[in-house]
């Protein structure tokens, strides 16, 4: 298929309605589980646990894991549902800064599930001690090629640090960005950020798996996932093709969710 052919179904599958309301509503309903996971979390870690009891926890939580991990949570929360209020009026250049920060939530839920004192020693760090265990780039490096570097430079030179590459995402300058892919990259990010978190849950001294899907259900994620994946021909189409390949623009992160 040659470039032309290519951009031509790029703009058809932008035109699709039901592509366009499932990949948002995958938004708005991941943005409400990281937020219910993260207050259910927050409340668990803070009540129950040994760090307490034992005075290992200098804030007096019951389990620090758990709060760092909700933490984490909650944030993701922000960001995505802030990301969505901003791409429903139009803001994506303001609303692609929120998603880079997302991939930073991403990252770190990532390392939380890989064992659970990354959460803990995360919530208890000072300023330098974050800088050298969990900057992004230190991330990435254990990730062992999880996420790409390149990827995450892509963000931040679009919708992180103003650059001129930034003008794709502002108003009225030629060869802008749709915002039909800012709204897929950010399903993409959020929902892997929550898949990492429950596979966090289980490292935990209270594994929350239950309570956590319970989450899920009650915000109809399963149901919008499946909904979106067999509806949206832009999913099926990244998945084909690089963003680069379909919109001439720099490379984005894909997340594994959508693998």
């Amino acid at each position: 298929m040659d470039e032309q052919e290519l951009r031509a179904q790029f703009a058809e599958a932008e035109k699709d309605e039901a592509g366009r309301l499932a990949r948002e509503e995958v938004c708005r309903r991941v943005g409400a589980t990281l937020r219910d996971g993260g207050e259910l979390l927050w409340v668990g870690g803070y009540a129950l646990g040994t760090d307490r009891r034992d005075g290992r926890s200098p804030f007096g939580f019951g389990d620090d894991a758990t709060v760092g991990l909700a933490t984490v949570m909650q944030v993701g929360a922000e960001l995505t549902q802030g990301a969505v209020a901003l791409f429903d009026r139009g803001g994506l250049y303001a609303g692609a800064a929120l998603v880079r920060q997302l991939v930073e939530v991403e990252y770190l839920a990532w390392a939380f599930a890989e064992d659970r004192v990354e959460a803990m020693d995360w919530l208890r760090s000072g300023k330098d001690e974050r800088l050298a265990r969990w900057q992004p780039g230190r991330i990435r490096k254990r990730s062992g090629g999880r996420f790409r570097a390149s990827d995450y430079a892509g963000h931040c030179e679009r919708g992180g640090h103003p650059t001129p590459r930034s003008k794709a995402l502002l108003p009225g300058h030629s060869q802008s960005e749709p915002l039909a892919m800012w709204w897929l990259d950010l399903a993409q990010h959020a929902l892997s950020a929550w898949d990492y978190g429950l596979a966090a849950s289980p490292k935990l001294d209270l594994d929350y798996s239950d309570e956590l899907a319970e989450v899920a259900a009650r915000n109809d994620l399963p149901a919008v996932i499946a909904a979106w994946r067999e509806r949206d021909p832009l999913l099926a189409l990244t998945l084909e093709r690089p963003w680069e390949e379909l919109t001439g623009a720099p490379a984005t992160v894909t997340s594994t969710r959508a693998k």
